[in-house]
């Protein structure tokens, strides 16, 4: 097994266990395809692509880009704003915890995998309508570079 699968299973376990409340997305990529029940508050990560870093001789590093999405319904109320502001501030909150999560190697418990994390982009919030139900959502995107020795 390489670092990169090591990495991954580490971030799921670590996303599960920040977030114990929250459903994981089916389909992260594409949030309106996932039933109503998952998308009422839920949680996605999609893989995004690679580019190739020069860190050490003789060493193979990729700094791997993430998307965390985090997906709440809003339940829209004649007059009444306190709804969205509750489940924006939700999402904000997620948004933070999970940023702190991803701060350092180290919170992931694989600190000699992992040669660096960076946050890219913290996504402002957005809405998901599909028939009458709406939902807003938030994305955190990252870089985790590993460095593995070319065999």
């Amino acid at each position: 097994m390489s670092k990169i699968s090591t990495v991954y299973s580490a971030l799921i376990t670590e996303i599960e266990t920040l977030f114990p409340n929250k459903t994981r997305l089916h389909n992260p990529y594409s949030l309106d395809e996932n039933p109503d029940l998952v998308r009422k508050d839920s949680w996605g990560l999609k893989v995004e692509g690679a580019t190739r870093e020069e860190i050490e001789y003789c060493n193979l590093s990729l700094s791997r880009t993430f998307t965390m999405v985090f997906l709440r319904q809003f339940v829209s109320l004649a007059g009444k704003e306190d709804g969205f502001d509750a489940v924006t501030l939700g999402i904000l909150e997620d948004q933070q915890s999970f940023s702190q999560l991803i701060f350092s190697p180290s919170e992931l418990g694989v600190e000699p995998d992992i040669a660096r994390i960076e946050i890219e982009s913290i996504s402002g919030i957005q809405e998901l309508a599909t028939g009458e139900k709406k939902y807003l959502f938030g994305e955190i995107t990252f870089n985790i570079t590993i460095s593995e020795l070319i065999q």
